[in-house]
């Protein structure tokens, strides 16, 4: 790498170049102002500071000059899941001590501290990270830090150095805002279009153009409950038949059980020719027509496996799509065992605990699966009901999002049972309406995926843009050299001259072993 570097460029160590390190303060954060704020490292998000969200702790007033923080300090998270990011703090509001699993660095006063804070940024700075700190979940200490290599420039290229980084930084974050926007108005025009969708604005002209051949959602909804009642029926038949009993008249019929309407008063108006109608109602005259998974002993997470039959649960369920998820199995002998939770193809599914509300149609030629517990599986009559304008309701009627998280229950583990599920009050309109809704909605949100597609690959043309202009600052290509310059070769020997004239350092910042770098 050294000989890549431009002349007057030097290759060196952060520990070469920052004599002092110190490991943070051990104490327990206060929500009460019980002395100076104890910044943490989940205090640190996107590179900034939220300090309305920054506790307080006691400390000893001896040690509060000692582990103070104050605007130029870069701050290192040496574990967790954010182990190796850095912060270069450029605002402090008040007396404010850095907590244990942080690492402050200090450079010479012949490094500009920005010029490092932006070299922590680049893909050389993690690559090294990445091998040292010895896995995902591993961590870094300050002799990890202080072997990390760095390229360094003359300080005064150093300044222009950073000036170059700012300039162009701002002009992509100002890039970066604008997709945000532009993010906003088309997720704002999707949840438009499915609103629209599910209330009958998109095919009012439709609509009035063909009303007089259409089939009402009242009518409709009679050939559903007709359709149920006659399966039903047909099933008692069977049964008595089989035990050899012959019915002597009607009453039998009599222990039929008409499913539960929604409760409308609070709904809102539908469109002429639209009818609400419950989940209970759609549902398909077939055993286990409305289904959760299994639980307790019946299905253990110890049971699951790599191959086998596969095992629904919430992270399948997406937003109104189905993802193939974490591919949980179970062995073939326990799907036999738990076959009556089978899912079946192009049954709605919605998520009852947890994560609450998510909906999807499963494919019609999903494999063999089943789903679990917190999952509700509903086979609707696809003859008379399509399952996937079922899910639209659920992505787009604000009134069906409002009967479902409007009745979640439940004080520890909030979530829906199936009496709550199967009355929310869903809007039905004719057969004919409903395919030409999902048709009009899919071409539209076709255009919408499309747009959003474009826009992460902006977002990620705006991440390499970043990277590319690291990298090329860090190899000394992002400004031109001056010959004026005083080379690094002689301010690295300075620093190790003002290094070695200075007197020992007593190590800060560990007070106990619970402080020790990881």
């Amino acid at each position: 790498m050294t000989d890549s570097l431009p002349s007057g460029w030097a290759l060196t160590t952060v520990g070469t170049v920052c004599p002092t390190t110190q490991y943070g303060y051990t104490a327990s954060a206060s929500e009460i102002e019980c002395g100076p704020r104890f910044l943490r490292i989940t205090d640190i998000q996107d590179g900034a500071v939220n300090w309305d969200g920054v506790p307080f702790c006691e400390i000893a007033e001896r040690d509060v000059d000692k582990y103070s923080i104050s605007s130029g300090d870069l701050l290192v998270a040496r574990t967790g899941g954010t182990v190796g990011k850095s912060i270069l703090i450029s605002f402090v509001p008040g007396p404010t001590v850095f907590a244990s699993y942080l690492i402050r660095i200090s450079p010479a006063s012949e490094i500009v501290p920005a010029y490092l804070y932006y070299f922590f940024q680049s893909a050389s700075y993690w690559q090294q990270i990445g091998l040292k700190k010895g896995g995902l979940l591993g961590n870094v200490n300050a002799t990890t830090l202080a072997s990390i290599e760095l390229p360094i420039c003359p300080k005064p290229e150093q300044q222009r150095i950073v000036s170059k980084i700012d300039e162009l930084f701002s002009r992509i974050d100002e890039g970066e805002r604008a997709l945000e926007r532009v993010q906003k108005l088309v997720e704002r025009y999707r949840q438009s279009v499915l609103k629209a969708a599910v209330t009958g604005e998109l095919t009012r002209n439709w609509r009035e153009k063909n009303q007089h051949q259409l089939e009402s959602g009242e009518t409709l909804l009679t050939r559903i409950l007709k359709a149920r009642r006659v399966a039903w029926e047909k099933a008692e038949l069977d049964k008595m038949k089989a035990k050899g009993v012959t019915p002597a008249n009607d009453k039998w019929k009599l222990k039929y059980e008409e499913p539960v309407a929604p409760e409308t008063t609070d709904l809102p108006e539908l469109p002429e020719g639209w009818v609400w109608a419950s989940l209970n109602q759609f549902a398909a005259p077939v055993d286990r027509a409305i289904q959760s998974g299994p639980f307790g002993s019946n299905l253990l997470h110890s049971e699951f496996q790599s191959e086998g039959k596969l095992v629904i649960g919430i992270d399948n369920v997406r937003d109104g799509w189905f993802s193939p998820g974490s591919q949980n199995r179970i062995s073939d002998e326990k799907f036999e065992q738990l076959k009556k939770y089978a899912a079946r193809p192009k049954d709605f599914l919605i998520t009852v605990m947890a994560t609450v509300g998510r909906t999807c149609v499963l494919p019609e030629d999903i494999e063999p699966a089943i789903i679990t517990k917190h999952v509700y599986r509903f086979t609707l009559d696809q003859d008379l009901v399509i399952p996937e304008f079922v899910n639209l309701c659920v992505l787009g009627s604000p009134s069906v999002r409002a009967q479902m998280f409007g009745n979640v229950r439940g004080q520890t583990r909030p979530g829906l049972n199936k009496s709550i599920l199967t009355q929310f009050g869903f809007p039905l309109p004719s057969l004919e309406e409903q395919r030409q809704i999902l048709d009009q909605s899919a071409e539209l949100t076709s255009q919408i995926s499309e747009n959003r597609k474009g826009l992460v690959m902006q977002t990620r043309l705006s991440n390499a843009l970043r990277h590319s202009v690291l990298q090329t600052a860090f190899c000394g290509g992002l400004v031109s050299q001056n010959a004026a310059d005083e080379p690094a070769s002689e301010l690295l020997e300075r620093i190790a001259a003002e290094r070695s004239e200075a007197p020992a350092q007593p190590q800060r910042g560990r007070k106990s072993k619970t402080q020790e770098p990881a």
